[in-house]
């Protein structure tokens, strides 16, 4: 059985190429869709083509777009695909225990959830409950659809899903500078979507049900309580133990915690002139020459252009 990951960038430098090499080797195919980066993005990617990784470009309108746009147009071949960001890295135990219990697995299963091992300033965050949210990453090649939502998009698959052990590393750090300026833009993006009634996307609030229900359901909870930043915070740095990450710990939930309040505060600015958040988004270069002139590229231009646009989820 085969694999193929695809991994979205932009202006990803730092992190693309370790992402790469965490699954060259294992994975059959591997797919960059940039969204014209303007730093070494590309040419790092182009670098690893031995290891099987084909680069091609595409407009981003947002996050849901763009994973519906690589899954309707990438050529997949893996009967399983995953989706990998630029900033995460599998370990050798996580790609064993894909290979024994998905690509040797029982074939009613239809994806898979993977727990995050987050790391913070180079700090791994064992505490705090992040370790056991669970997100769906892998699931066979075209059984997922992706919600209709600009950011905070989940996956979506019908079927059985299986929950795996072995965890996701999830560096969360370029600097902090660049951590404040993506979070920025997410709470922007978060309070528009809310403020549009687009609170959960496609997926249905439950208190027991999938991770998604689950986190959609503490969400809109959250909409109907007062000072949940202070509550959030609380919770997953007293109760849920965060504190004994000692500082590290508390550095990474106040900023969690302030994220949080941002986007209650964008919302509130929203509901009182009428106008949607600023989206600070930095500007996009220029096609890639090497890119441009590729077959690949021609090759997926061809049958986006070709293809409807897939009807959301």
């Amino acid at each position: 059985m085969s694999i193929s990951v695809i991994i979205l960038t932009f202006n990803e430098e730092r992190n693309i190429g370790t992402a790469i090499d965490s699954v060259a080797g294992w994975a059959d195919e591997i797919f960059v869709v940039d969204s014209y980066s303007t730093d070494r993005t590309v040419d790092i990617a182009l670098s690893r083509s031995e290891s099987g990784v084909k680069v091609v470009q595409h407009t981003f309108k947002n996050y849901s777009d763009q994973w519906k746009w690589a899954l309707r147009t990438l050529p997949l071949t893996g009967e399983w695909t995953m989706k990998l960001d630029a900033d995460e890295r599998l370990t050798s135990v996580l790609r064993d225990e894909i290979s024994s219990r998905l690509l040797d697995g029982p074939s009613e299963n239809q994806g898979a959830y993977v727990r995050w091992k987050m790391m913070f300033l180079g700090k791994p965050i064992n505490w705090g409950g992040v370790s056991r949210h669970h997100h769906l990453r892998l699931w066979r090649t075209g059984a997922a659809t992706f919600e209709d939502r600009e950011v905070n998009e989940h996956a979506i698959v019908q079927g059985k899903t299986v929950f795996l052990n072995a965890q996701l590393e999830h560096h969360d750090y370029k600097s902090l500078t660049l951590w404040l300026s993506k979070h920025n833009r997410y709470s922007s993006m978060e309070a528009a979507c809310r403020f549009q009634g687009n609170v959960t996307g496609g997926v249905t609030p439950r208190l027991f049900g999938t991770p998604e229900e689950l986190r959609m359901w503490v969400r809109c909870l959250s909409l109907r309580l007062p000072m949940w930043p202070l509550i959030h915070f609380m919770l997953h740095y007293v109760f849920r133990l965060g504190f004994l990450d000692g500082r590290m710990g508390f550095r990474f939930w106040f900023l969690r915690s302030a994220f949080v309040y941002w986007i209650g505060l964008k919302l509130l600015e929203t509901r009182l002139t009428g106008q949607l958040p600023e989206v600070d988004w930095p500007p996009r270069g220029a096609a890639h020459p090497l890119i441009a002139q590729s077959a690949f590229q021609r090759q997926c231009d061809d049958r986006s252009a070709s293809d409807p646009p897939a009807r959301a989820a």
